[in-house]
């Protein structure tokens, strides 16, 4: 892996207080990145690396719903990691499922939104990656959780098309965290696996141990252009 490939850069990560935000961050350290986290509780980050030191990180409390809040900030971002969401695990009340599609699939695409707006046209040094996990094509015993990722999937792959800078799509396996106790994988290998990926240029970064993942998730995405392409309108037409 390249060393340093981020340095200079200005990286914001979403969900910065989950054991995969944090695994990611220090893997933009690790590359020279100034960290940005954004979390919701008001109690500042800290990372520390591996000799013991606190790392320098910016933390910015944000809620669900005040995106715009964050939009001067984003002008100032050139990696935008949308990573935050919730897992109702069991529940199918309308109250959790209005919650589910707030958090994990509205709330990212204003995000995603906010920071395309800032782009310009043919911008290559601005990127921003999104988070939809392997829920996209498996199942992950959490229907509301799959839906609304499967929502955002759906909607990132029409957005994409007129996109004014590369967007990475990240599907991730299940490693344990918070938002899923089944869990296996460890959040620090799964951001090392991401952080690889993205260096060398993929757009559709997946770490997983399904080969089901792998073979379903580029057929369906490649579906999703042909279908998009063939039944939509670029917004200038």
């Amino acid at each position: 892996m390249v060393v340093g490939a981020f340095i200079g850069k200005k990286c914001a990560v979403t969900g910065a207080g989950g054991s995969f935000g944090r695994a990611l961050l220090t893997q933009f350290q690790l590359q020279g990145a100034e960290l940005i986290a954004l979390r919701h509780s008001d109690e500042p980050l800290q990372l520390i690396n591996a000799n013991g030191q606190a790392v320098p990180l910016e933390t910015i409390c944000w809620r669900v719903g005040e995106e715009e809040k964050l939009a001067q900030m984003l002008q100032e971002v050139d990696i935008l990691v949308i990573n935050h969401g919730i897992n109702k695990l069991g529940a199918r009340d309308t109250a959790a499922a209005i919650a589910s599609l707030e958090v994990n699939t509205l709330s990212a695409m204003r995000l995603l939104e906010l920071f395309l707006k800032s782009c310009s046209p043919g911008t290559k040094d601005r990127e921003v990656w999104v988070n939809t996990s392997e829920a996209e094509v498996n199942p992950a015993l959490s229907p509301l959780y799959e839906i609304s990722k499967r929502a955002l999937g759906q909607l990132l792959s029409l957005r994409s098309l007129d996109a004014p800078c590369p967007v990475r799509r990240l599907v991730l396996g299940p490693f344990k965290s918070a938002l899923n106790p089944y869990g296996f994988m460890r959040a620090e290998a799964v951001a090392a696996a991401v952080m690889k990926q993205a260096i060398a240029g993929k757009k559709l970064i997946i770490v997983s141990p399904n080969p089901l993942t792998w073979l379903l998730m580029p057929l369906t995405e490649w579906g999703r252009n042909i279908y998009n392409r063939s039944f939509t309108q670029a917004p200038d037409q």
